[in-house]
């Protein structure tokens, strides 16, 4: 069985590139709108360690830029 987790964080990203990709302000807040909630549910359902490394994936991403723009952290 397909983890469901995965089907909600595929379905953040397509409604993320749907977000980029249109120009009608209705689609464009809808399309917010669906990719945040499935992310959240999806990384809410998501095993611990995928969690995890999604963290240290954004705290490293973080990291980089503040030493990019200069900052120290």
């Amino acid at each position: 069985m397909f983890p469901i987790y995965l089907i909600a964080l595929a379905m953040s990203l397509g409604a993320i590139w749907v977000f980029f990709k249109t120009s009608q302000e209705v689609y464009t807040v809808l399309a917010a709108a669906v990719g945040i909630i499935c992310f959240i549910w999806g990384f809410a359902l998501a095993p611990w360690h995928l969690q995890l490394l999604l963290v240290v994936i954004l705290l490293v991403l973080e990291r980089l830029y503040a030493m990019k723009e200069g900052r120290q952290g």
